[in-house]
């Protein structure tokens, strides 16, 4: 097991440590999700979860949540399911959902970009066991209203275009 949590603590690093430029990659085009999962580890600095993280997209939301949710969070904890007040080294199973009214389609991920990199940091957030944050230009801001708690990692990292 150490041996393991020394891998994993290396490819964090590794993935912190990457030029910027790395990031918008330099040979083929990233899909979104990629590209805004490398984006929000590098902006928090950890990689929640040991690193073992699904990201589910084009979902129905949940009945329990807001209709016009764009992102949740599920993950089971020492404390229960989706426990915040559970320490964040406790999270297993570990699911990042993406909103299929907000981004139906890889193209609309790319078009809607802004949005889709916040959400996904704001999401990070919550396995690192952040709650929301009612502080103006907070990633953590229940709801987004405008673009001012857009990281600067989002709106310099676009995700490119496939090759045709």
């Amino acid at each position: 097991m150490p041996l393991f949590r020394l891998l994993v603590a290396t490819a964090l690093v590794l993935l912190i440590a990457l030029p910027t430029s790395a990031l918008a990659g330099t040979r083929r085009a990233k899909s979104p999700v990629t590209l805004a999962s490398s984006i929000a580890a590098r902006y928090w600095g950890a990689m929640p979860c040991q690193g073992k993280i699904k990201i589910l997209t084009r979902r129905r939301v949940p009945v329990q949540l807001e209709h016009d949710s764009d992102g949740w969070v599920t993950f089971d904890s020492s404390l229960g399911a989706n426990d915040l007040a559970s320490p964040a080294g406790t999270y297993r199973r570990c699911t990042i959902a993406l909103g299929r009214s907000r981004w139906p389609t890889t193209a609309s991920m790319r078009q809607d970009w802004d949005m889709l990199c916040m959400t996904m940091i704001h999401e990070f957030g919550h396995l690192l066991g952040r709650s929301h944050d009612a502080t103006t230009g907070s990633v953590m801001a229940a709801v987004f209203t405008d673009y001012t708690s857009e990281p600067r990692l989002c709106r310099t990292h676009r995700p490119k275009r496939p090759r045709r």
